[in-house]
């Protein structure tokens, strides 16, 4: 028997390499908390190490792939090693250079945990709702069109957006400038993972405590001031007994 005309027209495509993806992946990566982005660039690693056997792919090499820009699809993978989907490996080559690659066994133990769930667990609330939440009202356009400039153009990771909103919570600051410029103190200070942030903030507390210390020293000191030059300029106490001389001797 002989093939249809639109398998013949087919044959080279199908004989082209193809990938292996998990349906369970495609059907319940938002319930895990991916974002379609974030899936896009675990299927081009996926594919890379399935038709390249190499995972060794460079920010320029797995952004083209993914349509985005280095800048763009690394602040998804330090989402995805953040949050426990991704994993980045090391090793020596033949030639003994360092090199590293991704690795996926994060997410397909993900995967596994998801299978072995008897209850299943609420979905993680969306950026939008979350700021809608805490600011008690709907976001306008532009409001939103912030929030993806944050996590397109400027390339935040959404976990560093959400620190800044709990910052303008604390701070009783309901403002995107106020969050944009918290955000914006931060890329200058090279906050680039949690624990970046959490340094930061040790040594803000410190300076902080340090200013109070200090302006409470100065404070000290200019409330000593007055009672010394008082008790400089008092006057002598007179002696009762010797009155009558100082009646015929005022000064």
């Amino acid at each position: 028997m002989e093939p249809s005309g639109r398998q013949a027209g087919n044959s080279d495509y199908l004989s082209a390499p193809f990938v292996a993806v998990p349906s369970d992946l495609l059907r319940r990566f938002a319930q895990l908390g991916l974002h379609p982005h974030e899936l896009v660039v675990l299927l081009q690693i996926l594919a890379s190490g399935q038709t390249e056997g190499t995972t060794e792919l460079s920010p320029y090499e797995l952004g083209e792939r993914c349509g985005m820009s280095s800048k763009e699809v690394m602040a998804c993978v330090e989402r995805l090693v953040t949050e426990g989907f991704l994993a980045i490996g090391e090793r020596y080559d033949d030639q003994g250079a360092h090199v590293t690659y991704f690795d996926l066994q994060p997410l397909w133990d993900k995967l596994k945990g998801r299978q072995r769930m008897m209850q299943p667990q609420p979905a993680e609330k969306d950026l939008v709702s979350l700021f809608e939440e805490e600011f008690g009202r709907p976001l306008s356009s532009l409001e939103c069109d912030q929030l993806r400039a944050w996590l397109g153009e400027h390339g935040y990771p959404e976990w560093l957006v959400i620190e800044a909103l709990k910052e303008s919570v604390l701070a009783n600051k309901y403002s995107f400038r106020y969050i944009d410029r918290v955000l914006y103190t931060w890329q200058k200070s090279n906050v680039r993972s949690r624990q970046d942030l959490e340094a930061y903030r040790a040594q803000y507390r410190e300076r902080q405590a340090q200013m109070r210390n200090e302006a409470q020293a100065a404070q000290n000191k200019a409330k000593s001031r007055p009672a010394a030059s008082r008790s400089s300029t008092r006057e002598p106490v007179r002696d009762e007994r010797y009155a009558n001389f100082y009646e015929l001797f005022p000064d």
